[in-house]
């Protein structure tokens, strides 16, 4: 029998500037819709760092079930229908268990330096896999060397039967991991978790090559008028 394990949706649509207001507004209907079906945890929406008319949709389920039923009940489809002519879906991606724990946002400031613009956010992409084990590794050792370490010095410890001092051992370390220490862990090894330095680097010069081009821009612009 596998383990169930918590979903998390990613979903990127696109409309017109002159429409966002009114798509913020039916994607937090959506979420509200889903917050009354069982296994819903939470989502948000996030707005993209360069494109004001691209908003991503972020939730999650307790698993896979729970959210086959949000996607197929009737108020899933009422709402999508409703939204079809405000935006376009334009991607979706689905997490599931622990990478959801890998999951984060990335903020950047609107390009121009006349006019400032709202921070906006977007969803970066999970770690490699072997990242994801190491990072797991880091929080889980210390955590079950402390938790063991504290249950052998109970008296009554080794009178309990296998299984019920595996059912108490695993039920404090699983929150401990997902509330605690997976936080802590990925926020020190966030730099190392992200990506490879090279395509940083490479995204890091041709977004300073926009930015140029786009300053360059506004100069033609400001010197014309």
């Amino acid at each position: 029998m596998r383990m169930s394990l918590p979903v998390t949706v990613t979903v990127r649509r696109e409309t017109v500037d002159t429409r966002v207001d009114e798509v913020l507004a039916w994607l937090d209907q959506g979420l509200l819709l889903a917050r009354g079906f069982d296994g819903y945890l939470g989502g948000g929406v996030l707005r993209d760092a360069s494109r004001e008319n691209v908003l991503y949709t972020v939730y999650a389920f307790t698993d896979r079930r729970s959210l086959e039923r949000w996607n197929h009940s009737e108020q899933w489809h009422g709402w999508t229908r409703d939204g079809a002519p405000l935006a376009r879906v334009a991607d979706v991606q689905r997490r599931t268990g622990l990478e959801g724990w890998f999951a984060e946002t990335q903020t950047a400031p609107g390009r121009g330096s006349k006019r400032r613009r709202p921070r906006a956010t977007a969803p970066s992409s999970a770690p490699p896999r072997w990242k994801q084990a190491t990072a797991i590794w880091c929080g889980m050792l210390p955590l079950n060397i402390g938790v063991t370490s504290i249950a052998t010095q109970l008296p009554w410890w080794g009178q309990l039967p296998i299984a019920v001092r595996s059912l108490l051992l695993v039920s404090s370390l699983v929150p401990l991991m997902t509330f605690l220490v997976m936080p802590a862990v990925t926020r020190v090894l966030r730099p190392w978790l992200r990506r490879d330095p090279s395509a940083a680097r490479s995204e890091r010069i041709l977004q300073d090559a926009l930015d140029s081009l786009g300053g360059a821009g506004s100069t033609r612009g400001r010197e014309r008028g």
